[in-house]
């Protein structure tokens, strides 16, 4: 996954020339997170946001290249019955996320997007309620490097102003989980981003 990192990166220095433009702008938005993996029962989706800056490298009319720096609230939900008590259980992972994303606009502000992320992650904890109670802690032996892919669409006005929708699926798993046979199951980020965002 590292190699995968270092080809993009230098097929992006590659490609620059002087004749590159470059712009800067802002975004965020909410999105629709939870965990997917065939190790485990897919949970359901949450409700969390994302909020940051990128440089839009464009090389021509119909290539770009646009390196992220967001800050990513993630994480699951579900509900289960227990001994006839409702539990609810909640989890807030919080990352720094650096997408690289190859845009190819294919007409006029119309654009597909590609490209790998690395997240860093600054923060996990979970959240349980049942009855009167509940109890609200870290989360322990959580990844703190996790590596992904994105795809999406967007489109963008003259005046800078741009809308988007991205889909992000982690390809290392977020943190470690046992069975009582000492198996470990992999799960991995699944996210669903809308952005609007603002070009200098």
């Amino acid at each position: 996954m590292k190699k995968m990192f270092f080809i993009a990166a230098l097929a992006v220095f590659g490609m620059t020339s002087a004749d590159a433009q470059v712009s800067f702008g802002v975004k965020a938005g909410p999105q629709l997170t939870n965990f997917v993996g065939s190790d485990v029962e897919e949970s359901d989706m949450k409700v969390g946001f994302n909020v940051g800056g990128y440089a839009n490298i464009r090389f021509s009319e119909q290539l770009a290249f646009q390196p992220e720096l967001l800050f990513s609230l993630q994480g699951d939900k579900y509900e289960e019955t227990i001994l006839g008590q409702d539990v609810k259980y909640k989890s807030n992972f919080s990352y720094i996320n650096v997408p690289l994303m190859m845009k190819w606009y294919a007409y006029e502000g119309l654009n597909f997007e590609f490209g790998p992320q690395v997240g860093f992650n600054v923060g996990a904890k979970g959240k349980v309620e049942g009855g009167d109670s509940s109890f609200e802690g870290d989360i322990d032996d959580v990844s703190g490097v996790n590596f992904g892919l994105n795809i999406g669409a967007g489109y963008e006005l003259p005046m800078g102003l741009n809308f988007g929708i991205r889909y992000g699926r982690g390809l290392n798993s977020v943190y470690t989980l046992e069975d009582t046979n000492g198996d470990k199951f992999k799960i991995y980020n699944s996210t669903i981003a809308l952005g609007v965002g603002y070009t200098f």
